[in-house]
């Protein structure tokens, strides 16, 4: 009897030769799907903490625009209107924020509460948010800016 080698055949050579290719690629779809959530969880966060500045300002707003007080109401025509003053709504303000904040304000600033035509409150409001986890992909923080009007309507 004569030995012959064996000869392989060509596909399952290269089958062989292509052997442990599937590894990397599992490797990099995992890295790549877990940067994906961490992006979408940050923006989740981000979204969040947008939402809850929003409230806070709204608040803040609406409580500043009833800053006035009975002497401060104009007769004009038949209609009663309340008169804002500067002062007051941006003392209202402060107050409002440190009680919504329960004296730790977490980073809200208020940059601006004014009365532009003295029967509306428009109040700025500055937070800092940061992401869930810290890392190279996002920044370590962003300052979110929101605004909000809240107007008086006697009826």
């Amino acid at each position: 009897m004569s030995k012959h080698p064996t000869r392989i055949p060509d596909g399952l050579q290269r089958m062989r030769d292509e052997r442990g290719s599937v590894l990397p690629l599992i490797l990099v779809f995992l890295m790549i799907g877990l940067t994906t959530v961490y992006v979408l969880a940050a923006a989740t966060s981000l979204s969040i903490e947008r939402k809850r500045l929003l409230t806070i300002a709204d608040a803040v707003a609406l409580s500043a625009s009833e800053s006035f007080s009975a002497a401060d109401v104009a007769l004009s025509g038949d209609e009663l209107t309340p008169v804002l003053d500067p002062e007051a709504v941006s003392e209202r303000a402060v107050m409002t924020l440190e009680d919504l904040a329960g004296g730790a304000p977490d980073g809200l600033t208020l940059d601006s509460a004014t009365t532009p035509d003295g029967v509306t409150a428009h109040v700025v409001i500055t937070g800092h948010w940061t992401p869930p986890l810290a890392h190279a992909l996002l920044p370590s923080g962003l300052d979110i800016t929101v605004s909000s009007d809240a107007r008086v309507v006697l009826s």
